[in-house]
């Protein structure tokens, strides 16, 4: 009397009054097992009114399916767009023998053949004729004027007839929908605020079978189940000593069958795809739902993330890629719908494809000598990379490939950078990255055009050693790649070499060596920031990129991804 119920519905164990007691508390779990335990009707129908003021449809499905309120279940089932359900109330209609109710849920489902054939067989002919030729159902229409009176031989329709075709749902797969699976929103309370008593744990309670069942069993479609058990095995000695302080994690949710998933939504009041990403150390999937927050914690623990800002327009890519809304009622806020794939996981649509078509990007950009663009378009791979979900380790491996060709086209990139910020005086220094953006493995075409340009400018510099290195590694490149270049390059590149042969001698002085050429993991031997060959051990490591800086870059931004923190040590990304 005193609004008590909560605490009184701990302390009582009478079935009967627990059920009261949560139904005026608002406890629809409760209610609904011990609904179950009592199989009243009565009961399921006090248990279905809760429900449906607390906006809790799934329950409320639960609760007429228990009264055998075929009524209500159907138009439960036309409001929330369910229409293969919708059909299968038909089925069990006609099974019924039930004339009202068949000729309600096919005007439900638009299903006119339907009706024709209901006011056919009760009797109804020039009913069923009149519908039929409203509709235009000739090959039903017929028949019936053959069946009726010569009085009605010659009827005609001097009225405005118009078709009764009910709207189709916007959303046709409601397993693949987030939205279709979401309760009426509740406000949370607060724990503290809520008086709690302790209570024994709760029996499981078998439910008996549902109308689906029932609908299975005439159509007779079962599926068999069955499983195969690993032989248990001994396990020697393998020297593991597990004796390690590792905080409890809570375990991932796994799926169970489509009835307790049901339940679950129906009283946790979280859908199945926010359970899903909860769980899951993907941040593609956390972005592409929306929780930005939780996505850029697990980057931040995989590849050190500190710098965000480069990170926000890939964001909101992903998640405008991912959602959309769905307009309703005019003046009233649009729902939002999340593209998901089965078993509600999250559909991330940045894919392998869609890294190669934008890597073709950066290569048109780096042909045409458009290297700002370039070095954008390149970096922005890198920080997709880091969001892609993978089907599996193949995939995985690709794009750690993508990402190594990547971190190649950036750092030579990155020379020209360089380069443009020293003065024109410093010959040497402009040289000297020349250089250095030759000696990065991009593709044949690529590494060409730079070694070309490098030898030219040695050659004008008079390091004549330095350009015969550089034209001996065209010639190379060419017997590599037969038909890459053009017959009067090579013969050019020859002839640069034969006249350095004649000098061997260098006028500048820089820091270059004929291996560096020939070196395949050089981009880890060069500081990003410096652009100078690393000699000392004392290195550190940006664990995105897997490149190398001099310790007194220790702390700062990798100069190739942008986002993450040098020297912080991580397990990596984690895309699988």
């Amino acid at each position: 009397k005193k609004n008590y119920s909560t605490i009184a519905l701990s302390l009582v164990d009478d079935t009967k009054a627990r059920f009261s007691l949560a139904i005026d508390s608002g406890d629809l779990e409760t209610a609904y097992k011990t609904s179950m335990d009592l199989k009243d009707k009565q009961c399921f129908k006090r248990l279905g009114e809760e429900a449906l003021r607390q906006g809790n449809h799934q329950l409320v499905e639960l609760a007429y399916q228990s009264q055998r309120n075929f009524e209500k279940l159907s138009f439960l089932y036309v409001i929330t767009g369910q229409m293969q359900k919708l059909e299968k109330m038909l089925l069990i209609a006609q099974n019924r023998n039930d004339v009202m109710s068949r000729f309600h849920n096919s005007l439900y489902l638009g299903d006119i053949q339907e009706r024709i054939r209901i006011l056919a067989e009760i009797g109804h002919l020039p009913l069923a004729y009149m519908m039929a030729v409203t509709h235009n159902i000739d090959d039903m229409a017929i028949p019936l004027k053959e069946s009726l009176g010569e009085s009605y031989q010659n009827i005609e329709f001097d009225f405005k007839s118009s078709a009764l075709i009910p709207p189709k749902p916007v959303i046709q797969d409601l397993d693949s929908s987030s939205q279709s699976k979401l309760n009426w929103p509740h406000h949370q309370i607060a724990e503290e605020d809520i008086l709690t008593l302790p209570s024994e744990e709760p029996e499981k309670v078998e439910v008996e079978p549902t109308i689906e069942n029932q609908i299975d069993q005439i159509q007779d479609q079962q599926q068999p189940t069955g499983a195969h058990e690993e032989e248990n095995v001994e396990e020697g000695d393998w020297g593991i000593d597990e004796d390690l302080e590792i905080p409890d994690i809570e375990p991932a949710q796994t799926n169970t069958d489509s009835q307790n998933q049901m339940n679950d939504v129906a009283f946790q009041g979280q859908n199945l795809l926010h359970k899903y990403v909860s769980a899951s150390q993907l941040p593609g999937e956390h972005v592409s739902t929306g929780f930005i927050s939780s996505a850029l914690d697990l980057l931040k623990k995989q590849i050190a993330t500190q710098n965000i800002n480069p990170l926000k327009k890939v964001f909101g890519n992903i998640y405008l890629a991912c959602n959309f809304n769905v307009s309703g009622i005019p003046f009233l806020k649009p729902v939002n719908h999340q593209i998901s794939k089965e078993s509600h996981k999250p559909q991330v649509l940045v894919t392998m494809n869609t890294l190669e078509l934008m890597l073709k990007r950066g290569y048109s950009l780096t042909t045409e000598g458009k290297f700002p663009e370039a070095l954008d378009q390149f970096r922005d791979i890198l920080l997709h990379i880091s969001l892609l979900v993978v089907k599996d380790q193949k995939e995985e491996k690709d794009a750690n490939l993508l990402l190594r060709i990547c971190v190649d086209y950036i750092m030579a990139l990155l020379c020209e950078v360089h380069k443009k910020n020293v003065p024109k005086e410093n010959t040497s220094r402009i040289l000297e990255l020349t250089m250095y953006m030759a000696l990065f493995n991009m593709q044949p075409k690529h590494r060409i055009l730079a070694l070309r340009s490098a030898m030219t400018l040695a050659y004008k510099s008079k390091n004549f050693v330095h350009a015969g290195y550089l034209a001996k590694k065209i010639v190379q490149i060419n017997e590599q790649y037969p038909n890459t270049l053009k017959p009067d390059v090579v013969a050019n590149a020859k002839k640069v070499y034969a006249a350095c042969e004649q000098q061997g001698s260098n006028a500048v002085g820089i820091e270059f060596e004929e291996a560096w050429l020939y070196d395949n993991d050089l981009v880890y031997k060069v500081d990003p920031k410096a652009m100078k060959y690393l000699k000392g051990r004392n290195m550190k490591k940006c664990f995105f990129t897997n490149l190398n800086y001099s310790e007194e870059f220790m702390g700062q931004i990798c100069e190739v991804c942008l986002v993450s923190k040098i020297g912080v040590e991580t397990l990596g990304m984690k895309i699988l």
